[in-house]
Parts: C-alpha cells; sequence; structure tokens
C-alpha cells in the first residue's frame, strides 16, 4: 500500500452503467476509486460486472454496449472520448493484462518483434533503442537470458513465461495504471505465487497503481490493499483487505469468503490411513514411459518416465504437479490418447493396448472424460440433451425412448431441471455448462472419470457447489477418478488419495491428509508453500520468511 492512505486519486469511476440488448444491465451502478501505488481487487461471480468495468476505462466494450457515468483518469474524462483521444490513453497511461497470456500474444511474431512494435506505437522509432527498452522490460518482468528470448515465439515459453511478456508489454510505456483481469488464474501454484510478487515489486520500483480482477480470495488476500466486491453489477461492499476478511458486513461477501477451500495448517495432526484396497484396479499404470517429439530428430523428449500408479474402484485420486510435470498425459494415457513408449497401462486388469480390438472398445466405454472448459467440450450446435444423449446413441444403449429417460435422470442428478435439455450452452452460465460436462460423462455409467482441471476457470463459490454435487455423485455411483488440478485445496476437498509429479516423474504419493499435513519430500512442500493463503494477516509472515529464503 502507498505510505499514506490519502495519497491522491488516479482513476475516479462514478456511477458506472453498462447496458446491452439484454433485460439486465451487465454493470447497474459501480463506483471506484484507485489511488497511485495502490492494489486494488475487484471480486465478485461471473456476471457480477467485473471485467466489464476495466474494459470501460479502455473503451474496449463490445459492440452494441453503451456506457453511462463517469470514468476520470488524471482528471480527464475517458467515457465518451473519441477512438484518438482513448489511444492517447491506451497502453501509454493506463495497461490491461488479460486472463489467458496466448491470446494477447500474436503466435507467428517473435517476442522481440512485437516488444519493439508496442515501442514503436508510443514514438520509440529507433530499431536499436526498442531493442534495448525490450530487453530490460524483459529483465523488468524476471526473464531469464532476456537477449535470446527476443528470438523465441511464444509457442517456445512456459505459461509463466507468457505471462510475463505479456505483463512487459503492458509495461513498456510506464502506465501509471495497470488493469489485470485474472492474470494468474490459468498458473499453477508456484509460478502464480512468482507473479504475484512481481506485480508487487513492480507496483514498488515504479509506483503503478493495479486493479486486480480475480476470483481467488487466496490471491486478494496476499496481494491486495483494498477491495471493492461487486454482485450483478453493483458494489455491495469494499474496504481496507485486512478488515474485509475479518469482518465481512454483508452477507454475499460472506457467502464468497465461506466458499474459499483452505488446506489443513502445516503439521496438524494426520488421520489414520484407511488400509489399501486389494481389489482389482480400476487403472494402474506400470512403469510408463511417454515420449513428445521425433526420436529421429534428437528432440524427443520425456513426458512421463517410469511411473507407477494404481487407482482402486470407487478411490478418486488427485494428481498435482506445475506445468509440463505429466499430469494430464497421464490422464490421456489411461484412455489412450497418446502413444505408450514403455510400460503397461491397465483398465480393470486388462492391459489395454494388447486388448483385440472388440474388447478394447468395451474397455474404453467404461471410462469418460471432464475437461477443463466445458465451453470447448460441448458442441454450440447442439442442444443440452443432445449433448448428454450423444454417447448413448453412439453406443446405442436402449431405445429412444429410454435415452430421454436417462437424460432427463443425468440433469436431475446434476441437480438441473429437465426443461434445461431444449438450451444450447451458449444459454447456461459456466457453473451450468460444467454439470451438463459431468452429467455428459456420466452417461454411459463410467468406471473411472478423468476430470482434468474441472474448476479451475469457475468462481470461488460456483466452484464449491460443483466440487460438493461431483463428491456426492462419486460416493453414491462409486466411480473412479483421476481428478487433475493445479488447485491443491481443491485436490484436498475431493480426492482420498494425491500423486505429486515433477518433470514426468512420480515425486510422492499417498493420502492426501497425510501427504498435505506433513509432505516427506522437498518439493512437495514448495508446492504448498506457494498456495496463497486466504487470510491477510499472514501476508507478512510469509513475506518475512521468503525475504530470509
Amino acid at each position: 500500500m502507498p505510505d499514506s492512505p490519502l495519497s491522491p486519486p488516479v482513476l475516479t469511476i462514478e456511477h458506472l452503467a453498462i447496458s446491452f440488448a439484454q433485460p439486465r444491465p451487465a454493470v447497474e451502478d459501480v463506483s471506484v476509486t484507485l489511488r497511485q501505488g495502490e492494489i486494488l481487487a475487484l471480486v465478485g461471480e461471473s456476471g457480477s460486472g467485473k471485467s466489464m468495468t476495466a474494459r470501460a476505462v479502455l473503451g474496449l466494450l463490445p459492440p452494441g454496449a453503451k456506457a453511462t457515468g463517469s470514468i476520470r483518469y488524471d482528471g480527464r474524462e475517458l467515457l465518451g472520448l473519441s477512438e484518438a483521444g482513448l489511444n492517447e490513453v491506451r497502453g501509454a497511461r493506463i495497461a490491461m493484462v488479460f486472463q489467458e497470456p496466448q491470446t494477447a500474444l500474436n503466435p507467428v511474431r517473435t517476442i522481440g518483434w512485437q516488444l519493439r512494435e508496442a515501442l514503436r506505437a508510443h514514438g520509440l522509432r529507433s530499431r536499436k533503442a526498442a531493442t534495448e527498452r525490450a530487453i530490460e522490460l524483459l529483465r523488468a518482468v524476471e526473464i531469464p537470458e532476456p537477449e535470446q528470448r527476443l528470438g523465441s515465439y511464444p509457442h517456445q515459453l512456459s505459461g509463466g513465461q507468457k505471462q510475463r511478456v505479456v505483463l512487459a508489454l503492458a509495461l513498456a510505456n510506464e502506465p501509471e495504471v495497470l488493469l489485470a483481469d485474472e492474470p494468474t488464474t490459468a498458473l499453477d501454484v508456484t509460478v502464480q505465487a512468482e507473479i504475484l510478487r512481481l506485480l508487487d515489486r513492480i507496483r514498488e520500483r515504479t509506483g503503478t497503481a493495479i486493479v486486480l480482477i480475480t476470483h481467488n480470495m487466496g490471491v486478494v488476500a496476499e496481494i491486495a490493499d483494498r477491495v471493492v466486491v461487486l454482485q450483478a453489477g453493483n458494489v455491495v461492499e469494499e474496504g481496507e483487505t485486512r478488515a474485509l476478511f475479518a469482518r465481512p458486513r454483508e452477507p454475499y461477501t460472506r457467502t464468497l469468503l465461506a466458499s474459499v477451500l483452505r488446506l489443513p495448517a502445516p503439521g496438524s495432526a494426520v488421520p489414520i490411513a484407511a488400509p489399501a484396497d486389494e481389489a482389482t484396479p480400476a487403472v494402474e499404470f506400470r512403469n510408463v514411459h511417454v515420449r513428445y517429439g521425433s526420436s529421429r530428430r534428437g528432440r524427443a523428449f520425456p513426458a512421463l518416465n517410469d511411473v507407477s500408479l494404481r487407482v482402486a474402484p470407487g478411490e478418486v485420486v488427485g494428481l498435482v504437479g506445475e506445468s509440463g510435470s505429466g499430469k494430464t498425459t497421464l490422464g490421456r494415457l489411461a484412455a489412450g490418447l497418446v502413444p505408450l513408449a514403455g510400460g503397461q497401462v491397465l483398465l480393470h486388469g486388462a492391459d489395454v493396448l494388447a486388448a483385440p480390438r472388440s474388447e478394447r472398445r468395451d474397455l474404453r466405454r467404461g471410462l469418460a472424460f471432464v475437461h477443463q472448459d466445458p465451453e470447448a467440450s460441448l458442441d454450440p450446435r447442439l442442444s443440452v440433451g443432445a449433448s448428454i444423449r450423444e454417447p448413448l446413441d453412439i453406443h446405442r444403449v436402449g431405445t429412444p425412448a429410454e435415452r430421454d429417460a436417462r437424460v432427463a435422470e443425468l440433469l436431475e442428478a446434476v441437480q438441473l431441471p429437465p426443461s434445461y435439455a431444449e438450451r444450447r450452452p451458449r444459454e447456461l452460465s459456466g457453473g451450468q455448462r460444467q454439470r451438463i460436462a459431468l452429467a455428459r460423462a456420466l452417461a454411459l455409467d463410467p468406471t473411472l472419470l478423468v476430470a482434468d482441471e474441472p474448476t479451475s476457470a469457475l468462481d470461488v463459490s460456483v466452484q464449491a457447489r460443483v466440487l460438493e454435487l461431483f463428491r456426492e455423485l462419486q460416493e453414491r455411483l462409486g466411480f473412479a477418478c483421476l481428478f487433475i488440478s493445479h488447485d491443491l485445496a481443491v485436490v484436498h476437498k475431493v480426492a482420498d488419495r494425491v500423486a505429486v509429479l515433477r518433470a514426468g516423474q512420480l515425486v510422492e504419493t499417498g493420502p492426501v491428509a497425510t501427504v498435505f499435513a506433513q509432505p516427506a519430500e522437498d518439493y512437495t512442500r514448495r508446492l504448498l508453500d506457494a498456495v496463497p493463503v486466504p487470510d491477510p494477516t499472514r501476508r507478512r509472515g510469509r513475506r518475512v520468511r521468503e525475504l530470509a529464503s
């Protein structure tokens, strides 16, 4: 926080309203003041108006949107400003960082080219000067070997490195205000922690004021000075972070905070583990190896290296680890979606690859997937009922009337009314789409479910409801599950055991309560320590430890 609570405002939003051709406005009445050097968090569920409020600042609203009210930067009214006037502000004085860095970067241009173009757009014409400034920016966002990275393309960088490059682009012209829209949502906990520390250092070094849009209350507690809570396009509560977390006034704020999942304190008591299930595993990986790339060209690298893991019938095993650790590859391997370079994959004791094709189809029928983004996994042309029914149609299960009855039964199972069968995916919220994806996955009564980051894009309250539903269905139907997530608190909530992967190798495995309370490996401890704690009072202690390490 800036030294003085009375530091001058750099951005003032008063009675902002944004409407479309729909019954409810996207933003109804939002008033926010951002002060110099401050980190202000905007929180609330999807549809609360967080992103729309930020986009309105730079005149980046979708076609057909109408904004009224006032947005002033440094005393200058931005709302209604001409495109030429807004271009003087965009990037130069106010910059924006979006949630998905891959979409913000040009895939066919090098990082150096993109940085130089951003600098030239604001007056730096000399190629040499632009290159020197680009290197300086990459060094400022702590990209290693910045001179070499100038020649890299986005696909050659990790998710965390891409987000750092997007930050470098946003900071190219030393803006006074940075609008960061979910900048850490898709990142692993260790990379997320690095980006949060980087944002804090940028604020301290440059005095840049930051508006942080996030649904992660742990991130808010970790870095924000003040919090503004939005609901249905209105401000319902605002205040200093510690005070708001300790004494929330509004029921909606209390609901948000109550939905936040928390890990056990380090070294806490560990419950006695249940005896191992000796039944034939739902899936077993025996010394599996997976390599990506061409070994003939010398470009192959190990995605999985000698991994052995068993998932008992009815057991939920969480897979955790950083990007590139092999979590998703292991899940896809169970379904035979990636080639096996060595070892065996057994479904209910049968070797999938060695089985005859007719048996292989039956084995895989008992396996289902739930993907991270339900919008991408549901066909937008099909109704909800047709999407759920599709696996039944493909496998010719029952009569048409029985399939329709099964669709209604599945909708009821995921707590949605039968009338939703007639809707299209675009007509549903994110949480509702994820429920439909779960219903579709359960259509054939699978014995094994692979859930790949199924709640990472959901708000905390929606996530809590989906996880409760998942646990209830899993206990009732008894399917085994490989639950892949970078959110360790989510894994602690739903998993019986956890497997920790790092660079394609299995580092540690055991009952989730044991591993998270008393991890045996340094890497697991580092993962757990990087998780943002939804308690602002613990922020100072964490920072002291970081400085001492």
